[in-house]
């Protein structure tokens, strides 16, 4: 086999290897002031762990129905702000395959009444992997169905430009070395 042959050969086996692409479960905070909530609202994948920090004087209570029945599923004590002590959070997760994608209201209470309400969008943690040869996307497609532009979750196709580039450069760099073995 010529070096040509082997160049066109080695180039093949590197494009039609498959690609890996993953990511692990993050974390998410809530900070629970006197007087407010930061952030008011989330939009969050399924295996993500919700922490909820207490920096107020008060004791709070995070209520949540997770299944949809009307009634509170998870209930987390919260105790107030003591830098010795780890009573002032709350963790929540989001498990795989138990949630369902959707809107959910948080309930925080504070001494037995309302305190504040947040806004959870859940999105499931659907991707479709594809080929090296699909210069359509980045890899893989993630959650298409479910992501708008307005939610400020967008799928983005920059990539595309970097793996035609690539494939340009590959090719011409073929070329030229078959031209200069022939002479």
């Amino acid at each position: 086999m010529t070096r040509g042959g082997t160049l066109v050969m080695m180039i093949s086996i590197v494009l039609m290897m498959p690609t890996a692409v993953g990511h692990g479960a993050s974390d998410f905070q809530f900070i629970m002031r006197n007087q407010s909530l930061q952030p008011s609202e989330a939009q969050l994948l399924d295996n993500t762990t919700m922490i909820f920090y207490n920096v107020a004087d008060s004791n709070r209570t995070i209520l949540l129905d997770s299944n949809g029945d009307g009634l509170d599923d998870i209930e987390c004590e919260v105790g107030p702000y003591n830098a010795s002590a780890m009573t002032d959070e709350c963790r929540i997760w989001i498990e795989p395959g138990k949630w369902e994608a959707g809107e959910y209201g948080i309930k925080i209470m504070s001494n037995d009444t309302l305190w504040n309400t947040l806004k959870l969008v859940l999105y499931l943690d659907n991707h479709t992997e594809s080929s090296n040869f699909d210069l359509a996307g980045p890899g893989y497609s993630f959650n298409n169905d479910l992501i708008d532009s307005s939610s400020g979750m967008t799928d983005t196709k920059g990539a595309n430009v970097y793996q035609l580039s690539l494939l340009v450069l590959l090719i011409s760099g073929l070329m030229l070395t078959l031209r200069r073995s022939e002479n």
